[in-house]
């Protein structure tokens, strides 16, 4: 199925990547995606290599195997552990305008390889795959914006733009991620300025952990001095409280980190930076 990123996940909804290790699983682990202007070999290759490093990374879990110095050198033949790749013509069905010949077309490429030699990367980088069940994580976000607060729920005229940027997140970190309905959010009677205080032990009456759900507890606030957003984020597993963030970035960046600091800390590879 083609990822739809107008897909908008509701509490007990899940993307199928939370399912038992298996070889299949794994498999569809080893994706990465990019975009890349046009099919030439000086966009492929560099798309390859980003991708490759996404893969890796939603393998293991782990987001600083993207820092990870033996990396250059692994990526130097980016293409050797390529099973196949397929584009998607993000200007699909549009005309070419006068200035634009085909060759400046933007695809998203996917990239689709082979788990051993993904694996024997990893292990390379002194890393290793993720292969428990992964947890979904069920996000309350509380947003501070110019003249706005709210938090952030399944529906609405608000967050649009947030929820969708939220699943391009859970992709790169290949964990299932939930936005609360108004509902939930109503019954845990969580508010915007109850944040400073609030702690994710408290939210666990509002997920199903049956479905292997857990809180991950956010803020995200405009920074006027910065003119970009600081995100906080909290996570607690086996009775730990874990505590990051990140600051003078876009919401899809606050998003990613959130997300992929959350799969760091669950795959066992220590807190985010």
């Amino acid at each position: 199925m083609p990822f739809n990123r107008r897909t908008f996940l509701s509490l007990g909804s899940a993307i199928a990547l939370a399912r038992p290790a298996n070889a299949y699983v794994l498999a569809e682990l080893c994706r990465g995606r990019t975009i890349v202007t046009g099919r030439r070999d000086e966009t492929r290759i560099p798309g390859m290599v980003r991708a490759l490093t996404q893969a890796l990374v939603r393998v293991s879990g782990d987001a600083r195997v993207a820092a990870n110095p033996a990396l250059a050198e692994l990526t130097r033949t980016p293409e050797a552990p390529v099973i196949d790749y397929t584009y998607r013509d993000l200007y699909a069905f549009r005309p070419i305008m006068d200035e634009q010949g085909t060759r400046d077309r933007p695809y998203e490429m996917t990239v689709r390889y082979d788990p051993l030699k993904i694996d024997a990367m990893l292990a390379a980088m002194g890393s290793q795959p993720w292969l428990t069940p992964r947890p979904n994580l069920v996000v309350f976000l509380a947003v501070r914006h110019i003249g706005s607060t709210f938090l952030l729920a399944a529906a609405g005229s608000q967050g649009e733009l947030m929820r969708q940027s939220f699943q391009d997140a859970a992709w790169a970190a290949a964990m299932d991620v939930v936005i609360p309905t108004r509902a939930t959010i109503a019954k845990s009677e969580l508010r915007v300025d109850d944040m400073p205080g609030a702690t994710p032990a408290a939210l666990l009456p509002f997920v199903d952990r049956k479905l292997g759900q857990i809180p991950l507890l956010g803020t995200l606030a405009w920074s006027k001095p910065l003119l970009a957003w600081r995100a906080t984020w909290q996570l607690n597993t086996n009775g730990t409280s874990h505590n990051w963030g990140i600051e003078g970035v876009n919401f899809d960046a606050a998003f990613r980190n959130g997300v992929g600091g959350a799969a760091q800390i669950l795959s066992g590879n220590g807190d985010p930076a």
